[in-house]
């Protein structure tokens, strides 16, 4: 059971990577089929693969010039810790905005919430490995996380925003989740 919850979890991942806008139609069919739950996915799937994300900071050992131990286990500890703590602060901002960004007509939905936030910070945990695991420093890499913020943006159907507010659901959801993990890196960063 939980192979077939990582492998869902692995293929939703890459659908919001290669199309956003059908990626979250899946989520959003295995949600109302209930294949999917927020809480289990959280501590089964979502919680070690930022662990793997950070400890691929690792993979830096094995190339010249790279970090040695100990800045490998900071580069680690400070992608865990940033990716652990953008998930709560985005649900959180979630939580407390959502109710005015949603159509009127539409039912709060918490797990929704948290599925977008998940499924956010897990992008960016892909492109924390990737940025561990390839020897070269790519400009490409560094511009990713704009890629998060149009899979936000695709995903504001998936939460039901209203069209009116999504200037602001934009906004808000950046800031929040990929804006809280790169700040929080920095911040680690800079106290480490």
């Amino acid at each position: 059971i939980k192979i077939k919850i990582v492998l869902r979890f692995i293929r939703n991942i890459f659908q919001l990577i290669i199309s956003p806008e059908h990626g979250w139609e899946d989520i959003d069919a295995e949600l109302e089929s209930g294949a999917i739950d927020a809480s289990d996915m959280y501590r089964r799937v979502f919680l070690p693969m930022i662990a793997v994300c950070s400890l691929a900071a690792f993979a830096r050992l094995l190339y010249p010039n790279g970090p040695g131990f100990l800045g490998a286990l900071q580069n680690s500890i400070i992608v865990f810790g940033s990716l652990f703590l953008a998930y709560h602060i985005g649900v959180y901002v979630f939580s407390a905005t959502m109710d005015r960004l949603r159509l009127p007509e539409m039912v709060a939905s918490p797990e929704r919430e948290r599925l977008m936030v998940m499924f956010c910070v897990a992008v960016i945990g892909v492109i924390a490995l990737l940025g561990s695991v390839i020897k070269v420093s790519l400009a490409l890499i560094q511009f990713l996380p704009v890629y998060v913020v149009f899979i936000i943006w695709k995903g504001a159907r998936f939460l039901q925003v209203d069209e009116a507010q999504i200037g602001f659901y934009m906004l808000m959801a950046t800031f929040s989740i990929v804006g809280s993990a790169y700040v929080l890196g920095f911040l680690f960063e800079a106290l480490i």
